[in-house]
């Protein structure tokens, strides 16, 4: 049975069909149920850090490095490119990486899995820097914007 402050194991399951598995407390059940049984309620999760384990049965494996491919490129302005991230080893569990501009009114970048799409805004150039979601891992490309035309 489940009380009200027991500190428990919550596993939560993500559309995209991920698994983690947090630590934690109920203020209040609203009932008592039995550790078998099933209750459903929507929960805020505050806070930041990592789970507290992985789904039982799989193996987390780390990030082990971040590059992107081409390291250079150039746009016309209006025009796009794209850029490749690369997550390693491949078999890593979390491939999740964001992306920005050092400077949005020259490209501006949008993200599309690992693929990322520059969009040229005004003549100049401009770095493309890539994060791993733990922060481990950065790689950087550089953009040359050109006229249209």
């Amino acid at each position: 049975m489940f009380d009200s402050g027991e500190v428990c194991a919550f596993r939560i399951k993500y559309p995209n069909g991920t698994v983690d598995v947090f630590r934690g407390w109920l203020s209040s059940l609203g009932k008592t149920i039995a550790s078998k049984d099933v209750m459903t309620r929507t929960v805020k999760i505050s806070g930041v850090g990592r789970p507290y384990l992985a789904e039982e049965g799989t193996e987390t494996v780390g990030v082990t490095g971040l590059t992107v491919a081409p390291a250079s490129a150039s746009v016309k302005v209006g025009a796009t490119t794209t850029l490749t991230f690369t997550v390693k080893p491949d078999g890593a569990s979390d491939k999740a990486i964001s992306v920005h501009s050092t400077d949005p009114q020259t490209a501006t970048v949008t993200l599309n899995g690992l693929v990322a799409t520059v969009k040229g805004v005004k003549q100049g150039s401009v770095s493309i820097v890539g994060m791993t979601s733990d922060g481990d891992f950065v790689a950087v490309a550089t953009v040359a914007v050109s006229a249209a035309g």
